[in-house]
């Protein structure tokens, strides 16, 4: 039997080599298409320009449009808790060109709290975190409590009303901690809605409410940091680097792994292609592990990304959408 002329089969194999090679290089809308695609791949953000998870998209955009041989470009479509860019991304053409960038928080709760939501979070896969940060409760500056004990001990006397508490509308991340947070503890707490995180720090500023869980982001450390607001807690089992001479939540005696963090991130249809959901996870695990992006995440005083494979991030948002579907049950969130 001829084996055949070993020359030809190196060349044959070199062929193929150099056709995968050339394969892993092509736009990711190639997949789905013979010739490579000349549409740009658009990062949809659910929130208006200038918001953290859009200034973290940027941060993105360039690396990841160099990564991809391909135009990215940054869309805001904001409004409703996140939900009308998540619906417009699904909606839109499955070349899988179109990604949205939100926070997780969003993407689950939305539709446990909007009727008019239709979406589920499996309908998304998580490709990467972009900005994560600690939920942190905090006073206006004319409490004095000295830890969350104080807080919550105060929320229970006879006679006091309800403690005021801000969030950013029925069903939002704030809204569910607070929740959460009453629910363990027995503290007797009023919702107050606003627009978003801007009117709630001004509230606290003002003296409207009470206290409010929000993310740790550089605005609310300076007004901590000048002692216009008071920082009671932070929503981990370990202390924030930034505000490290501020205890846990979890370091009182009525709260053991209090813990909830918002996190901008990067989210693709379930339906896309599977290589072309790989590609895309392994271009933004380089990119929000290089030393530009890190430091990004430092001046945001965001916690630090460890990239995850599409199985870590795969886990981890099952995780949350779990967790969150728990405590919505447990705080009896209906939508409206």
């Amino acid at each position: 039997m001829k084996t055949g002329n070993p020359a030809t089969g190196r060349l044959v194999g070199w062929v193929i080599a150099a056709a995968a090679a050339a394969a892993a290089l092509q736009p990711i809308g190639a997949a789905q298409a013979q010739t490579p695609s000349t549409k740009p791949v658009v990062l949809r953000v659910a929130y208006p320009a200038g918001g953290p998870a859009d200034v973290a998209a940027r941060k993105v955009q360039v690396p990841l449009q160099s990564a991809l041989g391909q135009t990215v470009i940054v869309e805001n479509l904001p409004g409703a808790g996140g939900s009308i860019a998540a619906a417009n991304v699904l909606n839109a053409p499955p070349d899988s060109q179109t990604l949205l960038v939100t926070t997780g928080n969003d993407m689950i709760l939305s539709p446990l709290a909007m009727s008019q939501v239709k979406y589920k979070p499996e309908n998304y896969r998580l490709l990467a975190t972009i900005l994560p940060t600690d939920f942190t409760l905090v006073t206006s500056a004319e409490h004095a409590f000295a830890n969350v004990d104080e807080l919550i001990e105060h929320s229970k006397k006879a006679g006091i009303k309800e403690m005021t508490v801000g969030s950013w509308g029925y069903g939002s991340a704030p809204y569910l901690v607070a929740a959460d947070f009453g629910a363990a503890t027995g503290a007797r707490l009023m919702d107050v809605p606003y627009k978003g995180a801007a009117p709630v720090v001004q509230a606290l500023l003002s003296r409207e409410i009470d206290m409010a869980f929000v993310p740790l982001a550089p605005n609310v450390l300076e007004l901590v940091r000048t002692g216009k607001i008071k920082a009671i807690g932070v929503a981990n089992t370990k202390r924030n680097p930034f505000l490290a001479q501020v205890p846990t939540l979890s370091e009182g005696k009525y709260l053991k792994n209090f813990v909830y963090s918002a996190w901008a991130a990067v989210f693709i249809p379930a339906a896309a292609p599977p290589a072309v959901t790989d590609r895309l996870s392994k271009e933004l695990a380089e990119i929000v592990k290089g030393d530009e992006f890190q430091r990004f995440l430092r001046d945001a005083a965001a916690l630090p990304v460890e990239p995850m494979t599409l199985a870590q991030a795969d886990a981890f948002y099952k995780q949350e959408v779990e967790k969150f579907r728990r405590i919505a049950k447990l705080v009896k969130l209906e939508p409206q």
